[in-house]
């Protein structure tokens, strides 16, 4: 067991393939209709698991590719000037954009911080009341220049509130919304898949997984707030929602904010959601959360890994300071090391010495994992 650029590859690959079917079944009306939110959540977890940990298991079943990756390895291990190759310059490349991503949401973060500040705050007295009934562990800022109900801070959570008038069961929704987002620590999960964006900020799947988090995110608080209420209740929960968004200015989205009104299309969704209910946790719906954990699990034991097909003579060198451990020999790189391949049996060949057979279950453990193979007659 270990971790490999290949199970790196496999993590992301995975991850992603989990996001996509978040996006494609929450735009489905049957998919929605039967199932709840806590499904795609569930499903985005199993994503994320897979993403943080990037374990190749020996029991893996291997996946030789002799093109396509070998190709790719080459291109990037092809020198641009001295020991400085492709490989390095798309690191570098990497890099850079990672940080230009950082600066731009830390801008945006104080910018929004500072539009704060300017704001003009009054006093609600009532409205600190009912605040006051579900705890202390938050602040309670009600403006006049607020558009809308929405939650800012991850170790300090602030509510802040539109001065509008609401009755009070109305108020009551909206502060069991936004404490929701607070016992959920949902600003913290914004911030996570906003790190993830950041440093993917190359791969398209990961900028729209943004807002599908965010619209998730907003899904699983409507569902757990009204989880206990009746058909009446929830109308009246819809009801209060779209009287908000009339007013709502909806701008740039933030890592440390919970909005209670997104777009019109995430809006929608949400209508559509409160206006089915609460699914039945019924078999078909197990059946699913049972298919994405077998998934899961698969997942660990497939691996994709590079195999070259190259004459006995012409074995690379392999890089300077590389050490090979195996069957107490240590040697000093750089060395002439591949794997023999004859009658469905692998042989390590060191400086063209045999140094013995290689069982199948080894070969994904260092330092044989990333040795070219050469097949025997």
């Amino acid at each position: 067991m270990g971790i490999t650029v290949y199970s790196l590859a496999i993590s992301i690959v995975f991850y992603n393939l989990a996001l996509i079917a978040v996006f494609i079944l929450r735009r489905s009306p049957g998919f929605r209709a039967k199932h709840a939110v806590s499904l795609l959540a569930f499903i985005t977890v199993l994503g994320v698991v897979r993403l943080v940990l990037p374990i190749d298991f020996d029991a893996a079943y291997v996946v030789r590719s002799y093109k396509i990756i070998p190709a790719v390895e080459d291109f990037l291990r092809r020198p641009l000037a001295a020991s400085f190759t492709y490989g390095h310059l798309l690191l570098a490349l990497w890099a850079v954009g990672s940080l230009v991503m950082v600066i731009k949401d830390v801008r945006l973060q104080r910018r929004f911080d500072r539009y704060l500040q300017s704001i003009d705050f009054v006093d609600r007295p009532e409205l600190l009341k009912i605040a006051a009934e579900y705890g202390n562990d938050f602040a309670v800022l009600i403006s006049p220049q607020l558009h809308m109900p929405f939650t800012s801070g991850i170790l300090h959570p602030v509510i802040y509130l539109p001065d509008v008038e609401l009755n009070d069961a109305e108020w009551r929704m909206v502060f069991c919304h936004e404490i929701t987002h607070i016992r959920s620590r949902d600003n913290l999960k914004k911030l996570f898949f906003l790190a993830v964006e950041t440093l993917f900020w190359w791969n398209p799947v990961a900028h729209f997984s943004a807002a599908e988090i965010n619209a998730l995110i907003e899904l699983r608080c409507d569902a757990m707030v009204t989880e206990k209420m009746n058909r009446v209740e929830r109308l009246a929960y819809t009801e209060l929602l779209s009287r908000l968004m009339g007013a709502a200015y909806t701008g740039e989205a933030f890592a440390f904010v919970s909005n209670m009104i997104g777009s019109n299309t995430e809006m929608h969704l949400r209508f559509e959601a409160l206006g089915n209910g609460h699914s039945e946790h019924g078999f078909t719906r197990h059946i699913f959360y049972y298919i994405a954990c077998l998934l899961l699990i698969a997942s660990y034991f497939l691996l994709v890994q590079s195999a070259r097909v190259i004459d006995q003579d012409h074995a690379p060198i392999l890089d300077e300071g590389y050490v090979v451990s195996y069957s107490n020999i240590d040697i000093q790189a750089p060395s002439d090391m591949y794997l023999y391949l004859v009658d469905g049996q692998y042989y390590l060949y060191i400086n063209g010495d045999n140094y013995g057979l290689v069982h199948e279950e080894n070969l994904l453990s260092p330092p044989v994992n990333n040795l070219p193979i050469i097949e025997g007659d």
